[in-house]
Formats: structure tokens, sequence, C-alpha cells
């Protein structure tokens, strides 16, 4: 069934939307409004979490439940509380599946996948308690238009470590897309919903012939056929998800389910430099691979993918970055290591070492020929004829002073006899050795350095007097020294702020918008 409000996939049988509250139950009747369940659903939340747990307001509803804000009261924490749609309750298969896989995702430790702190089911209500992130969802960001590559770059890069630490644990996610991909304050990833698509599969309602879990625009063409999923299918959604990042919209944007999965089985997409020429070569052959109908033609592991879309990367930069050798099937290994390769040694020039040890073995010659003529009151005097006892020093040496030395000191030694003039004649230019080429030297990278700016609600960001884009602006690459920060919307006071960028460090800046007085 899929929603005639909002189409979202449904369970056959279903009376009401999960996500919008429509009424359902009669397809051939005319749809009638959303209902609105959200109060009714705190309530009684509220009721049998009372004691432990403050609900205090929803966040928001989805195809697979509604999330509600509440405070953990033993903790003291703000949490997030994921609840199921009320009406899957009563499939035992899904509610089984649905338990094991939330606590088997609970076991997934990694910055960039959002920690389940419980899971939970009191009567008809089956839920999860998960960590609070105050941001935005990336399909919220995304509503905005395209984004900044760098931007871009830093969410693929994260999204898919974090799926790449799954992976090498047996999990995949199954239904990554824009709304299960929260950008914290800070601009970082986080992931959310994993292991609820395999729980929907596994239920024997949503297990009919050709019923696809899952949302159509991110489907991967293995998710499409119903055929067995690895972590290649979690990296095809990625790359639909950068593919509208980089360039504000879908590759297959179709209104009919069945054309949508004929496109992800048969078709490729616009290339991603035609539709936004801007962007890098490299990163749209990499969102391109990644959308390769053949599993087989992507990246062997999301880590692969990771150093495609950002080669630059502190952790990527000269080096490749390694897959930990895969961990058994069950999920509780030790979390990831991101393992760089050593970087590959320089080729060091010899022949200036070479010359340098003539220059030191010359310098210590004569270093030792003056102490060796030292006497033990005077300078170094020279050693003259036999029948001579006074010899002048060439200027430079001795300042020209003559230098008086008794006969006994100087040994007899025959007059050398002056060696034949050698006539010597260059060689042929085709003989002659090649002049040495001067060695380029690597230019030295600007100093910079990154600003976060973050805002509630969310604004239009102005850095001196230029616009740059809505929060959250995630690591925008500034001269150091000081820069004016605005953050402007529409009925708000614009906040201002000067800030002192320093090389190398990252600045962050939260604003809480106050609205204008009407």
């Amino acid at each position: 069934m899929i929603c005639v409000h909002c189409q979202t996939p449904l369970p056959d049988g279903s009376n009401f939307c999960s996500a919008c509250g429509a009424d359902v139950s009669d397809p051939g009747s005319a749809p009638r409004a959303p209902r609105t369940g959200s109060v009714d659903l705190q309530t009684r939340l509220q009721a049998a979490l009372e004691g432990r747990y403050l609900v205090r307001r929803l966040l928001g509803r989805g195809g697979m439940g509604a999330v509600f804000l509440a405070t953990d009261i033993a903790l003291d924490r703000e949490v997030a509380i994921k609840l199921l749609p009320p009406e899957m309750a009563h499939d035992e298969n899904f509610v089984r599946r649905f338990e094991q896989e939330a606590r088997t995702a609970a076991k997934l430790d990694h910055p960039n996948i959002m920690p389940i702190y419980g899971v939970e089911g009191i009567d008809d209500l089956h839920f999860f308690v998960m960590k609070f992130v105050a941001g935005r969802s990336l399909d919220q960001v995304l509503e905005a238009g395209p984004l900044p590559t760098d931007v871009a770059q830093q969410i693929l890069w994260e999204a898919a470590c974090a799926l790449g630490h799954a992976h090498q644990r047996g999990f995949v996610h199954r239904d990554i897309k824009p709304a299960n991909i929260l950008l914290d304050a800070d601009g970082h990833v986080m992931l959310t919903d994993f292991g609820i698509s395999k729980a929907l599969q596994s239920a024997s309602q949503f297990t009919a012939t050709g019923q696809v879990i899952g949302t159509p625009h991110y489907l991967s063409p293995e998710q499409a056929r119903g055929a067995e999923l690895d972590g290649r299918s979690d990296q095809y959604s990625l790359g639909i998800v950068g593919y509208r990042a980089l360039s504000g919209q879908l590759p297959f944007d179709e209104e009919s389910v069945h054309t949508l999965l004929y496109k992800h089985i048969y078709e490729m997409p616009p290339p991603l430099e035609q539709v936004r020429p801007e962007v890098p070569a490299f990163l749209a052959t990499a969102i391109r691979r990644a959308l390769n109908k053949n599993p087989d033609d992507r990246f062997p592991t999301m880590e692969d993918f990771a150093t495609a879309v950002w080669p630059e990367h502190p952790v990527a930069a000269g080096r490749k970055v390694r897959r930990v050798s895969r961990a058994p099937s069950t999920p509780s290994g030790a979390p990831t290591q991101i393992t760089p390769s050593p970087l590959p040694r320089t080729k060091r020039r010899r022949w200036p070492a070479a010359v340098l040890g003539v220059l030191v073995l010359a310098g210590g010659g004569a270093a030792a020929a003056l102490v060796l003529g030292r006497t033990k009151t005077g300078p170094a005097a020279s050693v003259g004829p036999e029948t001579g006892t006074t010899v002048r020093q060439p200027a430079g040496a001795t300042g020209g002073v003559p230098v008086t030395r008794p006969e006994s000191v100087i040994a007899a030694r025959p007059e050398p006899a002056a060696p034949a003039p050698v006539e010597r004649r260059p060689p042929p230019a085709a003989q002659r050795p090649p002049a040495p080429q001067p060695v380029p030297q690597a230019a030295a990278a600007p100093a910079v350095g990154y600003l976060t700016v973050d805002a509630t609600p969310f604004g239009t960001v102005y850095i001196d007097r230029l616009e740059i884009g809505d929060t959250p602006l995630a690591r925008h690459t500034l001269s150091p020294g000081r820069h004016i920060v605005e953050v402007r919307r529409e009925g708000y006071r614009t906040a201002v702020d000067t800030v002192m960028i320093t090389a190398g460090n990252v600045t962050v800046v939260r604003k809480a918008l106050i609205r204008e007085p009407s």
C-alpha cells in the first residue's frame, strides 16, 4: 500500500498512514484528511514511562514512526525516543525481529552512528531510546539547494566510514536516505534507523510478492529486484544521496514507483558533471562508480568509497585507507580502526651528500695541517728550504708576518720538481655531462582556518557581508584574522559576531535567533 497523501509505503491492511496520519482504510473512497494522532501517542507514551522519562514534545514523524524529545529523569539528560506505529505491534514476527535488530544496532560503536541506550516494548508501544542530537536532518538542509563541494565531501566521508564500520560487523542499513542522516551542531553526521528495514522485511505483512521495503528514490537495484543485499547496496543509496547533495536534484525523480524501480535497475542517471559542471572530476567519477547497476562494479568497501570522494582528507591524504580484516558475523567485535598505510619514503638525492663529504674531508685536512704546524707559543709556520729559517706566509694565512723557526725543527726535504704543464681540452659537447637542473621547491600550503556556524532556528550565514549559505555551515575555509559573521532570517533579528580565525583550527559559532516583535 502507498499513502495517497505522502506516498509512504505502508503495510497491507493499514487503516492510517504512520507518517501523516491519513485514513487509508478504504482505498476506493475519496482520501480523507490526515488525523492528528501525535498528542494521543505522546500521552500514552508518557503514561507508560511515568517516573523514568518526561516526554516533552514531538520532534518529527516519518514512515516508520514518531520521534519524541524526552528527559531521562535518573540521568538528567535529554534523549530521543523513536516510537514505532502501534498498528505494527500486532505482528509478533515483526516485534521480535525489531527488538533483535535494535539490540544488535545498539552494539555499533562509531562517532557517526546514533547511540542507542535501550530497546523496550510496553503493551502495543515498541520504541528505542537514543541520543538526542540538536541539529537537522540532511533532508531539511537540502531543501535550500545543493551543498558546497567541501561540505558534501565531509558528509559523504563520515557517512561512508560509519557504514563501513557497520558492514564489517555484518550489518547492512538498507534505508540510507537524507532523512536518516542527521547533522549535529558542528555539522557532523549521525546515522539513524539501523535495522528497522530488515525487521520490516521479516514481518509477514511485508513479505508479499513484489513488496519493496525502503524509500523508492534511494533504493539500490538489488532492493528493487528483491535480491540478497550486502554493504554495496548501502553504497548505491549513499551515491544517490551524494548526487542530490551536489546537484540539488534526484537522479531519478518520477511519481510512479514502478517507473522509479525500472530506472534504478536499468538506467544510469545523467552525468553529475553535466548537471553541475563545477563539481570536481574525481568526485563525479566516484559518485558514478557507486551508482553502477552491478554491485561488482562499485567500490569493494565503503572505506574505498570514502577515500575516492575525499582523497585529501587528513586520514587519507597521501595514504590509502585500508579496511580492517572482516569481523565475524556476530556484530560484537572491537570497534573499527581505519589504519592508514605508512607514507612512502621520499627518495633522497645522494650526490649532495657525496659533495658534502668531500668538502668535509678537505676542510678536515686543512685543519689538521694547521694543528700539526702550530708551535706551543705561536701560530702555524710554513716549512722553508733547508738553508733558510725565515719564510713569509702568504697574506691571509698568518697576516703576512715573518715567522722564525730554529733549523733543528725544519726537516730536510727535496725541492719538488714543477710538473710539466698539461694542455686540457674541453670534451666534445656530446660527451659533456648534463648541467644539474635546479630542484623545484614545493610551494608552501597556504595557512587557513575553519569556521562552523549553527543557529536555532536555521538562518543564512554572511561572512564579511558576503552570503555563504544556510546553517549548519560546516568547516568553511577562511584566511586567519578577524571576520564578521552574521546569521539572518526573515522575521528574526540578525545575529552579528566578530570571530578570530587561527590557522589550522576550527572556530565554532552557535546562535539562538530572536524573533522580531510583531
